[in-house]
């Protein structure tokens, strides 16, 4: 590692020069694009934050003064972990990191010490461009801006930081099954055949005012960033705390006259009730964008019926990280989610630049109308697993025709005649119970389908000697008593599919990246013997049979 050289700060200047400070790496890049935006609208407004707003000149400049720290420090792809909150300053890093041909490693201030180290070991980083003073062990660099640049020592079982390809851009690191977080590697190249396929499906204007709602080790933000500031449209970033707090995140949406707003289903369904509730009017609003997780249809009944956004269209994005953010895209309308049918969300067909096929578990193209698991091909697929060659060879296999690599998603889908597909669950995703195989997803669709109920999720509670299925509602019970709810959930399921435990909230807990927190879904659920009201005579000693 080089000495410590100081390094010279930016001046203030009515039209900075975005030109990059050195093309590392020759090729279309996400940077090169945004650069060409910032030369024609310099004073245009780039990011707003709870501190203030910068124009795209501006911010050009602030990530100017990050790739210059990062000169002669890292080579082509090298991932530079990005460790800070949602702000405009880290935004300005991100980019700057690109700038130096570098690869951004997103590790949240948030995370546990624990896993944050994890992250940073595995992928072998050694420099953090990080809010506030270096960590214990981590050495100052450079201050290119509020953001500081420090080094770190490897691990101390390391044996060489694995080699990325020169094009990659980003790494974020998913949760498997089973065993530690993996990262994926996603290039330039894929993100801007995601954006040259789907942002023309939207109009997208430099007008636009798009939310940077999700942290940047959540994919969904990839899409964000770059949905704005490529086109230039300005990115309104939502703090942490404002995105946990419905009321506050509505009064700013409002507020800043927000065009396009992407959100997870479950978040999406807090601010639909806290809309709804308020009374809030988004006039501005042309686009919600869900994606994440299954859609919830109730949810966007009640966005319909509050008259919230009139003028805004829903549509659908099934979307993997492996995949690059968005694989499918669905216009929501009161018929599509009309023909789904129960237990199944409609998906649509996938983008352009990307290829879809049902298969079942021996690799076979499953026949019409049967379901099968989602396999991606395209220019979208990523590079693959991090250090991991065995696991990417098993999930991004060559196609059985010989036409390319693909990823084996793990979701389980279907497509109507008219080649329409509809998400029906994980391969994973089942539970079982009492000798029952049981999709969690179809109890909950029908406990939403309550009036009343504002949000369900369903999870089964092992903590006892005998394992039970328990429900959360977000409903009052004085309105939707536990009674009500059986009734209405024995005329529709099977016996050995009711919740035996029933608890009331007054919203579902999230993840910081707006997902279903189901670990917290747990202690909110009271799990336990004596956890919420009882609801199935199988809570006390029933007869269910395995067929």
């Amino acid at each position: 590692m080089r000495s410590p050289q100081p390094q010279p700060q930016p001046q203030p200047h009515p039209h900075p020069h975005p030109r990059s400070v050195c093309a590392t790496v020759a090729g279309d890049r996400l940077d090169a694009r945004f650069r060409s935006v910032a030369a024609r609208e310099p004073d245009r407004t780039a990011v707003t934050d709870a501190q203030g707003s910068v124009t795209y000149g501006r911010l050009a400049q602030q990530a100017d003064a990050v790739t210059r720290a990062l000169l002669g420090r890292v080579a082509p792809g090298q991932p530079v972990a990005l460790r800070a909150g949602r702000s405009r300053h880290a935004l300005a890093g991100l980019l700057g990191i690109l700038g130096a041909g570098a690869s951004y490693l997103p590790v949240d201030p948030g995370y546990p010490q624990e896993r944050q180290r994890h992250l940073l070991d595995d992928s072998g980083a050694r420099l953090v461009l990080t809010e506030g003073p270096p960590a214990p062990g981590e050495t100052l660099l450079a201050e290119p801006g509020p953001l500081v640049l420090v080094s770190r020592p490897p691990a101390s079982d390391a044996v060489g930081a694995p080699v990325l390809p020169a094009d990659t851009a980003y790494t974020i690191y998913t949760s498997g099954s089973t065993g530690a977080p993996k990262g994926c590697v996603v290039g330039h190249a894929q993100v801007l055949a995601l954006l040259d396929a789907a942002v023309p499906r939207f109009d997208v204007k430099a007008e636009d005012v798009w939310t940077l709602f999700h942290s940047w080790s959540f994919d969904f933000s990839v899409w964000e960033i770059w949905g704005a500031l490529l086109y230039g449209g300005r990115a309104v970033i939502v703090d942490r705390e404002t995105a946990a707090d419905p009321e506050a995140f509505a009064a700013l949406l409002a507020a800043e006259r927000v065009t396009v707003l992407n959100q997870v289903p479950s978040a999406f369904g807090n601010l639909v009730t806290e809309a709804a509730a308020d009374g809030v009017r988004l006039p501005a609003l042309r686009h919600v964008v869900l994606g994440g997780e299954a859609l919830v249809p109730d949810d966007i009944r009640r966005w319909w019926d509050a008259g919230t956004a009139p003028a805004a269209a829903v549509t659908n994005m099934y979307g993997i990280t492996e995949t690059t953010v968005h694989v499918t895209h669905c216009a929501v309308t009161p018929e599509v989610l009309c023909e789904a049918g129960p237990g199944r969300t409609p998906i649509g067909r996938p983008l352009g630049h990307l290829t879809v096929e049902l298969r079942d578990e021996q690799g076979e193209l499953v026949a019409p109308g049967q379901p099968g698991e989602l396999w991606v091909g395209g220019a979208g697929v990523s590079h693959g697993y991090l250090g991991r060659p065995g696991l990417t060879a098993e999930r991004f296999p060559a196609a059985p025709d010989g036409t390319g690599r693909r990823y084996r998603s793990g979701d389980w889908a279907v497509a109507d005649a008219d080649g329409r597909l509809y998400y029906a669950g994980r391969m994973d995703g089942q539970v079982k119970l009492r000798g029952f195989r049981i999709e969690l997803g179809e109890i909950e669709a029908e406990l939403r389908a309550l009036p009343g109920v504002d949000g369900a999720a369903c999870l089964v509670d092992d903590s006892g000697r005998t394992p039970v299925l328990g429900a959360c509602l977000v409903a009052d019970r004085e309105v939707l008593p536990p009674d009500r709810v059986r009734e209405h959930l024995a005329e529709r399921l099977p016996a050995h599919m009711l919740p035996q435990r029933l608890r009331y909230l007054d919203r579902l807990p999230l993840t910081p990246h707006g997902k279903l927190d189901r670990t917290a879904l747990v202690a909110a659920s009271g799990a336990g013997p004596r956890g919420g009201d009882a609801l199935d005579p199988a809570a006390r000693g029933g007869d269910h049979r395995a067929g």
